[in-house]
């Protein structure tokens, strides 16, 4: 029953936000199941994602991920609409164990808005990871949220 009521009030809250025709901040925890390299492994991360969906809907999102061994940062771009989207960008990763950086690249899809599921295929240093995971994301509003001139809301004309 408490699952229930976590789920709707999630759902609740994810549509009092004014969503359409403007920008969003999200944030929120990712959970990862790493398929890859030298065994398989649970990450978290912790990611941050700026839309704006005035028109075409895009995104530039941020994020540290930690694993055992690893500490990554990364970054992408996105594009999705509605329940569904895609992005793609590099990622930093610094192994604890073997003392070591390494530059790669990153590609996810994921669906729903604020709580979903992903998969991320990320390739670093020559080896293939495929990662499956889910995610729930905090929205807060930005600025223009209030109305579409900026002017927080009020359309009283004072003249």
């Amino acid at each position: 029953m408490k699952r229930i009521l976590l789920i709707l009030t999630l759902f609740t809250i994810s549509f009092s936000f004014k969503t359409l025709a403007q920008s969003v901040w999200t944030i929120g925890p990712m959970l990862h199941y790493n398929f890859g390299g030298e065994k398989r492994h649970f990450s978290f991360a912790i990611e941050v994602a700026y839309w704006n969906i005035k028109n075409v809907p895009y995104s530039i999102d941020g994020g540290v991920e930690f694993s055992k061994k690893r500490f990554r940062l990364y970054s992408e771009v996105q594009t999705g609409v509605g329940v569904a989207g895609i992005s793609l960008g590099p990622v930093f990763e610094f192994n604890k164990v073997e003392r070591e950086a390494h530059l790669g690249f990153q590609a996810t899809g994921w669906v729903n808005y604020f709580v979903g599921l992903d998969y991320r295929y990320r390739r670093i240093d020559k080896t293939n990871f495929h990662c499956v995971g889910t995610y729930a994301k905090l929205p807060f509003a930005t600025k223009d949220m209030g109305s579409s001139n900026g002017n927080g809301g009020s359309d009283f004309d004072w003249d």
